[in-house]
């Protein structure tokens, strides 16, 4: 992720630490990416971000796998 100066460094450690749980697919989040966001961000932060994460995800495949439509 490059430096934009749109977000702090600890938004930059949530926005990486989110994309390495996206993208677990690809592989394992890679210990640099969590030892990033364990620089910046407590224990209990590092745990959010991975649950929220993970319950995003979890509801975009459901969204996706049943052909959900957004209205706009």
């Amino acid at each position: 992720m490059g430096g934009t100066g749109y977000f702090s460094e600890t938004e930059r450690a949530a926005l990486r630490l989110t994309e390495a749980v996206t993208r677990v697919s690809d592989g394992h989040a890679s210990d640099e990416d969590y030892n990033a966001a364990a620089a910046v961000l407590t224990a209990d932060q590092v745990s959010a971000v991975i649950w929220l994460v993970i319950l995003m995800n979890a509801f975009n495949r459901l969204a996706i796998t049943s052909r959900y439509t957004v209205a706009g």
